[in-house]
């Protein structure tokens, strides 16, 4: 049996040239692996200003410690690079089956650089890494190329494909990169990826997990199975997926409708919610599509059953899909929202980023600021999935009038001018996902000082703030906001380079989490350094942008945001700025201190 090492794979597209390195047990224990361990290696090596779309950015695909471990959840790998959309330090996540496959392989993640002269893939078989012509394949949607690769490349192991669509083969900087109906979608990393001409990396792998204590392993695995068990949040996931979380947002005022102009809508709730899409798209829950192992399946296959969409069969739709092809487009149909985000997928498009520029053009058509001249003939209206669909295709394909809505809505904003970048609903470049953030003050704070703009994971506080989950806290107050975000962003820095889908953190807490990886890695490590890789990482990747130029002054939001009804103040966002910078160790202008850097050992 092949036996996993800590492993990294080295490939120079431009010299096609393939490495294999060890990982120094040091550097895992400081940085984990995922997110933690990408940012490390980027920080040190990516050329600091460097152009996200040229050959010298680093492209990081990372497994974390946990990847491929026999335990629910454990099946989360990181993409990371400097991204096309903000010009930040970007990593995006994915589950699925490509990373545990990867860890049979016996790796911890791959690190590309370089250009090839034509379209390649690359292929990886254990200890034997080609890299192949891909012309076949260049111009093909996702889910083709992963048949044609799948159908090419299986032997006695399925192979499993990551791949990018056409949006990210002419660097859309809202293409994202695609494992089998899972997504690493946010920041334009599929833009990187075209950049370098690279169609997709396909894997299999004969190894298996080893863990170093098996006793301890089971010991924790058992307990925390017992945990998913008995969580009504588990069950509640289970039957509907994140689309359970439709009815309660709504209810409390925090649910994106027609480009964040509010936050409630009764009536498109009650068409687009988790009860209406189980029944109409998912035989009553029961087709569930889980990742391998895990306890929890929340992923559901829709088919569409009757209109003009018969027949469509596609993974999910998820709530942040809902809401943002939804209702933040007026639309209430749960075939068109199903329709949307897979032709999203087909051509390689991150759908968040996608239906908020919809809804951007939508709002600029309907205030008079762009016309049919501009849209080529195409009538924007809210409500229209005629009109949703066409912006889809034309965004995908790069063909049409609206083919630069491919670039987000900043890019789309500084095209059409006339005031418009009051509602592009975008921190930093990326577009803010579907919580309102009038509707919770530390969520609208997580978003402005996410380290890769707009993130509801960076850290989510509406579940706290405003659902009650773990404690419930005003959300309409600014005090203590910027300690929990702060404490939020270490937590989810730890989720994001252990290799653990955060639907862990619904049954089992990081001191469960943390048994299970001394069981796994064999690292004696008390909870004060589990936590302190956290920090370490949330520091790491803040650093990486300050490098970039960014500082308080990025830190900010949409003037829909902070004016208007229940707006966020500048003085209010000045507040929890300076409290979020105090709890970290940041400057009052966002910077961090070489000391704190050398106090964590990143310099």
């Amino acid at each position: 049996m092949l036996m996993i090492s800590p492993t990294i794979i080295r490939i120079d597209l431009s010299k096609k040239k393939v490495i294999y390195e060890n990982i120094p047990a040091a550097l895992l224990r400081k940085f984990m692996g995922g997110k933690g361990l990408a940012a490390h290696y980027l920080y040190h090596e990516n050329p600091p200003g460097c152009d996200p779309l040229s050959p010298g950015n680093l492209l990081a695909i990372m497994n974390g410690p946990l990847t491929g471990a026999p335990a629910t959840n454990c099946v989360n790998f990181s993409v990371c690079a400097k991204s096309p959309l903000t010009g930040t330090w970007s990593d995006s996540h994915c589950n699925g089956w490509w990373g545990t496959e990867l860890r049979s392989a016996g790796y911890m993640g791959i690190i590309i650089s370089g250009h090839a002269d034509s379209p390649v893939y690359i292929n990886i078989v254990d200890d034997k890494v080609e890299i192949l012509d891909a012309a076949d394949l260049w111009g093909v949607d996702t889910f083709s190329t992963q048949s044609v690769l799948k159908k090419r490349h299986s032997t006695d192991r399925e192979a499993r494909v990551l791949t990018i669509g056409t949006a990210g083969e002419r660097m859309a900087k809202l293409a994202g990169i695609f494992a089998e109906n899972r997504t690493a979608a946010r920041g334009g990393l599929g833009a990187v990826m075209g950049s370098k001409h690279l169609k997709a990396v396909v894997v299999s792998g004969h190894g298996k997990f080893e863990p170093a204590d098996p006793e301890a392993f089971r010991a924790i695995r058992k307990i925390i199975n017992q945990k998913v068990r008995t969580s009504t949040g588990v069950e509640n996931l289970r039957k509907m997926g994140t689309s359970e979380l439709v009815e309660v947002v709504n209810e409390t005022g925090g649910w994106s409708n027609r480009n964040y102009t509010s936050g409630r809508n009764d009536e498109l709730s009650g068409h687009l919610d988790g009860f209406a899409l189980k029944e109409q798209l998912w035989d009553g829950g029961s087709r569930r599509r889980p990742c391998p192992g895990c306890a929890i399946q929340c992923s559901h296959l829709a088919v569409v059953q009757e209109g003009q969409y018969r027949g469509l069969t596609h993974d999910g739709p998820e709530f942040e899909s809902i809401t943002l092809l939804g209702s933040n487009c007026g639309i209430d149909d749960p075939a068109a929202v199903t329709a949307a985000e897979h032709l999203c997928d087909a051509y390689g498009l991150d759908s968040i980023s996608t239906g908020s520029t919809i809804a951007f053009l939508i709002e600029c058509y309907e205030r008079g600021l762009i016309g049919k001249e501009e849209t080529g003939g195409l009538e924007l209206t809210f409500g229209s999935a005629d009109a949703l669909i066409e912006i889809i295709h034309m965004m995908g394909s790069g063909e049409g009038a609206l083919a630069f809505a491919a670039n987000g809505t900043r890019d789309a904003s500084g095209i059409i001018g006339q005031g418009t970048e009051g509602f592009a609903m975008n921190v930093k470049g990326l577009e803010i996902p579907a919580y309102l953030p009038q509707a919770a003050k530390g969520q609208a704070l997580a978003y402005a000082v996410s380290d890769r703009g707009a993130c509801h994971l960076r850290p989510w506080t509406y579940g706290k703030e405003v659902l009650g989950r773990g404690g419930r806290l005003d959300p309409m107050a600014t005090a203590g906001k910027g300690g929990m975000v702060w404490d939020g962003q270490q937590r989810n820095a730890i989720y994001d380079s252990i290799g653990i889908c955060k639907f862990f953190t619904y049954a089992a807490g990081l001191d469960e989490l943390l048994e299970l990886y001394t069981a796994s890695t064999g690292f004696d490590m008390d909870r004060e350094e589990f936590d302190m890789i956290g920090r370490r990482v949330a520091v790491l990747t803040r650093a990486f942008n300050n490098r970039e130029g960014f500082g308080r002054g990025h830190d900010t939001l949409p003037d829909r945001v902070k004016s208007g009804s229940n707006p966020v103040t500048e003085r209010e966002l000045d507040a929890m700025l300076d409290e979020f910078y105090d709890a970290s160790g940041f400057t009052s202008d966002g910077i961090v201190p070489e000391q704190l850097l050398m106090e964590l050992g990143i310099k």
